[in-house]
């Protein structure tokens, strides 16, 4: 049999299952997060944020003009959907490569081929179907073609070990070269691969005592476990519980640095003999290292710096280096092939075409200069651009010192931990990377924050065959087994350790470690055959061996690609998922025409301009990020420019001002706007205060405070010139999402028009009045028919009621802004209008809109709806939802019995469903728990005779047979 064509076939059928499985649960139009400005960006060329994705939106653009769908957004993601599949290929390939590099010749007959085949197509697939893997597939970021270059490049670098004997075998290692150069203009994770490659490298071409290869290898794990209980026993010491400034932070650093330093100075003199040879693994990690920073930082930030330090911003002197720079590698490579320098010729076309790969990144400063609508940083000269690659506007973090940030949500939690090494294992190792990996292959709980690891969800199978994999791969091949691990520690926990995160971060991120996964899958690919292999060994020459490899293979199968395919379809199938659209089409429609909208973070900005940028949806509305409101070149590019026509934002700064500007020194303090008559007629204005004074006036407080000085950030000197400049000429809202303490003080005149509140000059008595009825009731009552580019009240809430399309945690969170702009509605016509009749109206529109079967409704939310059934008089859906909330809350009481200090503590839910409802006998009892925890508390003997009263009461009603008895819930 033709065992080649049969590897072909089973790799094709491996490629068109991911593809297949990809395309039909790809994310339908934009994503939330980063995607909308990914999207946007790549359909416009536009400049995204730093450091940039220039060659993800080259390929982002081709995509988009290819007409095989309707949507935009779908055709864009369907570059992850793509990359991805090929990229499970690529595992499939590199997988069966690596058996037949030790196995050689020892494969005989069909079944045995066999088996290689499924176990490879058992570890392609495990990769398909891993959660992180398959959410990366599915839509337009980065992340999924950052890991198709790590699977492209490794396929290439096993190719090259076949044919490294062939004349032309450099050809590979150069195309390699260039492929990490372009990824770069996708993510820096390629380039990570370096160390592994060059392993490859020096270990088929240079090393010829493997036996010292392997004692130098083992010196070196000594070497960096010696180095590892170092870092540990210093972060041991670091026990302070209040932050440590950047400058001591920096101090420790440079501590460490030399501690290391003179440890490892120390163990390589000693083991000099053996280090210092050409067969050491000394020097392919060196020499990989060198490779890895020559291309980060040393292409990707020192050349560019290079040329912005020389050129001082002069385009034509810019272009002039950049030409000696292609015309001196040129000579490089011409004089090494003169003089029969191979190595060298070769290294310099690596660099050279490395370096043509980073040209991606021409296009930042090309678009940028032609003022797209999204041009974050605005990197138009190489100066700026240096800032843009070192992402500068994000500032600086130490590398050693593990608690570290300037952020108070963060400086509180480190009072959680004892030292920064219990921060780094407990947190940044075991939390956010071990965490992750059993996600993927032991099980996930939920998309809650934060939630653990589900052990019944995949029996951890996947998991035990990948770390059986990593024990029979360097049984078999320890060199190969040991580039492997290099890369996978390198692409997991060394890159981890990089990362240096803090707690908490705004969502999970499991997506940064997707090529660690890929290593991860190629050993349970490794580690099925291993299984094979073994029961080989156990069966040999018996009948019984065909039977039992064939089910194994079908077990393994079932038990690993097809069991995670079950388990995480539904979580990862978004193909109805029109959420993140219609949230910022809500959002949007929101604002009256030529409006200014503040808004949060990313989820209620990028996909706001994607709609604006690609669907043309209300681009008369400038979206004003208050974060990126904090930058200069942001605040200029609101000032200065008309994207797609809409008006420029009037500010009282000059230009010169603005680049000066910083946060400044600040006391609360009285501020105003002047409100003329003809305002206050236009708002039907009741507020005599501001009718009398013409002046609308509010206190402003401090927003930040760096040790005893108070002070307010950039964005709040700018949101309060802007609303000065602007206020009474353009409509200004804020985000439903954006926080008060970014508000500066205005919340009293700020009126809910859907998903965003209005500034008004007119202040109200209590929330419940600060919204506009017939606004927000054409919002939520009226379901348009498509969409509108123009202002058109009316939301959308297409698969809101639909229990197919998966809501996870974060969307769920989010979707419970609509409920509030019900509450606040059904609120308003119960205590203002005192129209019972559209408070249940409202109610049952929210229940049918978004049914809570299907979006989960927080029990204090639904025992406040309950609440106003209640008040409304309908008391037949108070019942049905109290019971509700009276299960969840008893066994919340269970759970924790001691919570009396909450507002919402299940004491108090419960004795005002129970006195409702009539089951006093029930409140009786609750107050005897309660009483069993505070004895002697008038309140509390207050309840008890309460009760007992009432159920006295009721069982005097029951005894006069003339009186009816109420039905009562029990």
């Amino acid at each position: 049999m033709d065992f080649n064509k049969l590897h072909k076939i089973i790799a094709t059928v491996v490629f068109f299952i991911a593809l297949i499985v990809f395309i039909s649960t790809a994310q339908v139009s934009v994503s939330f997060w980063d995607c909308g400005e990914f999207i946007a960006s790549a359909v416009l060329l536009q400049v995204p944020h730093p450091p940039g994705t220039p060659f993800f939106l080259i390929l982002g653009r081709l995509f988009s003009v290819i007409p095989f769908a309707e949507d935009l957004a779908f055709r864009v993601n369907m570059l992850s959907v793509v990359s991805s599949a090929f990229t499970v290929l690529f595992a499939y390939l590199i997988i069966v490569k690596l058996i037949h590099i030790f196995k050689k010749n020892e494969e005989k007959g069909l079944l045995d081929k066999l088996g290689t085949y499924l176990a490879a197509a058992t570890g392609a697939l495990s990769l398909a179907f891993a959660d992180t893997f398959w959410f990366n597939a599915v839509e337009a970021e980065v992340y999924a073609l950052s890991t198709f270059f790590i699977g492209i490049v490794t396929w290439l670098i096993m190719v090259w070990n076949e044919k490294a004997d062939e004349e032309d075998n450099s050809k590979y290692l150069i195309l390699i070269a260039y492929l990490i150069g372009l990824s770069s203009g996708v993510h820096l994770l390629a380039v990570l691969a370096s160390v592994s490659i060059v392993m490859v490298v020096i270990f088929r071409k240079f090393v010829d005592d493997f036996e010292n290869l392997k004692k130098t290898g083992i010196l070196l794990a000594i070497h960096g476990g010696i180095i590892l209980l170092l870092l540990m026993a210093l972060w041991a010491g670091q026990t302070h519980s209040s932050p440590v400034g950047y400058e001591e932070a920096a101090d420790f650093d440079w501590r460490v640095l030399m501690i290391a330093g003179t440890v490892s100075l120390v163990f390589v003199l000693f083991f000099r003999k053996k280090i210092f040879s050409k067969n050491s693994f000394y020097l392919p990690m060196l020499i990989g290292s060198v490779v890895l920073l020559s291309i980060y930082p040393g292409i990707v930030k020192y050349i560019p710096n290079l040329i912005a330090t020389i050129g001082k911003n002069n385009l034509v002197l810019d272009i002039a280096i950049i030409i000696s720079i292609f015309g001196i590698t040129g000579y490089i490579i011409y004089y090494s092939r003169k003089n029969n320098k191979h190595t060298l010729n070769l290294l310099a076309k690596c660099f050279l075409f490395a370096f043509i790969g980073f040209s991606s990144y021409s296009m930042i400063i090309i678009r940028s200069n032609q003022d797209t609508p999204i041009n974050l940083n605005s990197p138009k000269t190489f100066s700026e651009l240096v800032s843009y690659l070192n992402r500068e506007q994000y500032g600086d973090a130490p590398l050693f010192q593990r608690r570290y940030s300037m952020e108070p949500q963060h400086q509180a939690i480190y009072r959680n931990y004892n030292s920064d090494l219990d921060f780094f294992w407990n947190y940044q190792m075991d939390h956010m990377f071990n965490r992750y990996l059993l996600w993927n292959y032991a099980g996930r709980s939920s998309t809650i924050q934060d939630d653990g690891v589900d052990w019944s969800k995949l029996l951890g199978i996947p998991f035990f065959l990948g770390l059986f994999g990593i024990f029979y791969h360097f049984r078999r091949d320890w060199k190969m087994a040991s580039v492997f691990l290099v890369l996978f520690l390198m692409l997991g926990y060394i890159m981890s350790i990089y990362f240096n995160m803090q707690q908490p971060q705004p969502r999970e991120r499991d997506y940064f470690y997707a090529g660690a996964l890929f290593v991860f899958s190629i050993w349970i690919g490794l580690g099925v055959r291993g299984t094979l292999d073994f029961i080989n060994e156990k069966f040999v020459n018996t009948k019984f061996l065909k039977p039992v490899l064939s089910l194994v293979m079908i077990i393994a199968f079932v038990a690993v690609p097809v069991n995670m395919l079950s388990k995480n379809y539904f979580s990862n199938d978004r193909s109805k998922n029109y959420l993140p659209w219609d949230y910022a089409y809500n959002l949007l429609q929101s604002v009256a025409p030529n409006g200014i909208l503040f808004t949060n973070g990313d989820n209620d900005t990028f996909p706001l301009w994607y709609l604006q940028d690609v669907e043309g949806v209300r681009q008369d509305v400038r979206v004003v990020n208050l974060s990126l409101l904090n930058t200069p070149w942001y605040i200029l590019q609101m000032k200065n420019t008309e994207p797609h026509g809409a008006q420029k934002i009037k500010m009282s700064y000059s230009d010169e001002q603005i680049n000066r500007i910083g946060p400044a020194r600040w006391e609360t303090r009285t501020m105003s706007i002047d409100v003329p008559p003809e305002v206050i007629e236009q708002f039907n204005v009741t507020d005599t205060s501001i009718i009398n004074s013409g002046k609308l006036t509010w206190r402003m407080s401090h927003a930040a405070q760096y040790g005893d000085i108070t002070a307010v950030r950039i964005q709040d000197l700018i949101a309060l010139d802007i609303i000065r400049s602007n206020v009474w000429d353009r409509p200004i809202y804020f985000a439903a999402t954006v926080s008060d303490d970014s508000k500066i003080g205005i919340l009293d005149y700020l009126q809910m028009e859907g998903m965003a509140y209005r500034l008004i000059p007119d202040k109200k008595e209590t929330s419940i009045t600060n919204v506009n009825p017939e606004i927000i009731e054409q919002q939520l009552f009226n379901i348009p028919e498509g969409y509108s580019k123009t202002y058109q009240p009316g939301f959308k809430f297409r698969g809101m009621d639909d229990p197919s399309v998966f809501l996870n945690d974060g969307e769920i969170r989010m979707m419970q802004n609509y409920r509030n702009s019900f509450i606040k509605l059904a609120l308003y016509y119960l205590y203002e209008t005192r129209e019972n009749e559209m408070v249940i109206r409202t109610l049952d529109k929210m229940e049918e809109r978004l049914p809570r079967h299907v979006l989960p409704i927080d029990y204090r939310i639904l025992f406040d709806v309950a609440n106003i059934y209640y008040e409304a008089e309908d008391f037949e859906k108070y019942v049905e939802i109290s019971s509700e909330v009276q299960e969840i809350t008893e066994q919340k009481l269970k759970e924790n019995p001691t919570d009396f200090q909450s507002s919402y503590n299940p004491y108090r839910l419960l004795l005002d469903i129970y006195e409702r409802t009539g089951q006093y006998g029930k409140a009786v009892e609750l107050v005897d728990q309660i009483e069993s925890y505070l004895p002697g508390d008038p309140s509390v003997q207050s309840l008890r005779r309460k009760f007992e009263r009432l159920s006295k009461s009721m069982e005097d009603i029951e005894i006069d047979k003339n009186v009816p008895v109420p039905e009562i819930v029990q």
